[in-house]
Order: structure tokens, then C-alpha cells, then sequence
């Protein structure tokens, strides 16, 4: 019998792909459930500051709340093998974070994408990836 209190979903890791090839290029990044109350949190945030924004819906501010949520989705990296960001494998700090995601999109679409697909989160670590 399975206990419904135990299918919750759980943070897994992704490879980024370089966006020509489709092989890893040495970045894993640690994605978090929906779920998670660091997401939850921000995902409360953003939909407070639309509310209080009265209608003033610009670009720029869904740009930003959209970043706000990856960076919140995101809880760690690890840089392999010779793979550096100018010059040099950065800790994993907010900024850092946010400075790579607005330098480089396709790796914030890889994360944004991962994120989607909701079933992977449920998962287990030794079930092949649907």
C-alpha cells in the first residue's frame, strides 16, 4: 500500500546543454520543486507586487519577476572539470547567479524549462528520466 503523504516532490539536478550540440557542458544546477518554500515564497512576492501594481504591467517588471522566480527556483551549482565563467568557477551566490542568468539565457531557458516539467520532480534518483 503506498501512503499518500510520501509522493512529495524533491530538488533534482540538471546538465546544461550547450544550445548547438546538446552536450554537457561541465554546469549542473540544483532545481527546486514548486513546492519548496523558497519558491513558494518568491512566487507569493511576485504575485503581491502585480496586485499592488494596479494594473502598471511593464515588460521590464515581468522580465524581472520571471528572473526573481528562476533565481529563487535554484538551490546550487556545481562546476565541473575545466568549465569556467570568466576565468574562474564562481560560488554559488544570488548574484552570481542572476549575473549568469541575464549574461547567458539559454542557460535561465534550460533551468526555466527543467522547472516545467513537473513530473521529474517526483522521481526517484535510480528511475530513468521519462
Amino acid at each position: 500500500m503506498t501512503e499518500l503523504s510520501t509522493i512529495v516532490a524533491a530538488e533534482r539536478r540538471i546538465d546544461i546543454k550547450h544550445p548547438a550540440t546538446d552536450e554537457p557542458v561541465g554546469l549542473a544546477i540544483t532545481i527546486l520543486p514548486d513546492s519548496h518554500p523558497q519558491v513558494r515564497a518568491a512566487s507569493r512576492k511576485a504575485t503581491n507586487e502585480r496586485m499592488l501594481g494596479r494594473g502598471k504591467v511593464t515588460a521590464e517588471k515581468l522580465e524581472a519577476g520571471r528572473l526573481d522566480l528562476l533565481v529563487a527556483s535554484v538551490g546550487g551549482w556545481d562546476w565541473q572539470g575545466e568549465l569556467t565563467f570568466h576565468g574562474e568557477k564562481p560560488e554559488f551566490t544570488e548574484k552570481g547567479l542572476r549575473d549568469l542568468f541575464k549574461e547567458l539565457p539559454w542557460v535561465s531557458d534550460q533551468v526555466d524549462i527543467a522547472l516545467g516539467d513537473r513530473a521529474e520532480f517526483f522521481r526517484h534518483a535510480d528511475e530513468p528520466a521519462g
